[in-house]
């Protein structure tokens, strides 16, 4: 299983969150840490320790070409 997360440098420390997930954020110093702590964050989230505020969807969309406008 894969989960996607976003995380920056701040200062000595990454700050990330799972991208479906940003209402959690953690901090760590490695990308290893990082890794764990979002792990952690996304069992307490599936076993009910943590809810999930944030609700999502899916949606189609058509693109218009510069010709189609």
């Amino acid at each position: 299983m894969q989960i996607r997360y976003t995380y920056k440098q701040d200062g000595k420390f990454l700050i990330g969150h799972i991208d479906e997930y940003p209402e959690y954020p953690t901090q760590a110093f490695s990308i290893d840490e990082l890794e764990a702590n979002l792990q952690d964050i996304y069992e307490m989230i599936n076993n009910g320790t943590l809810e999930a505020h944030n609700k999502h969807g899916v949606m189609e969309i058509a693109l218009l070409t510069a010709g189609h406008l």
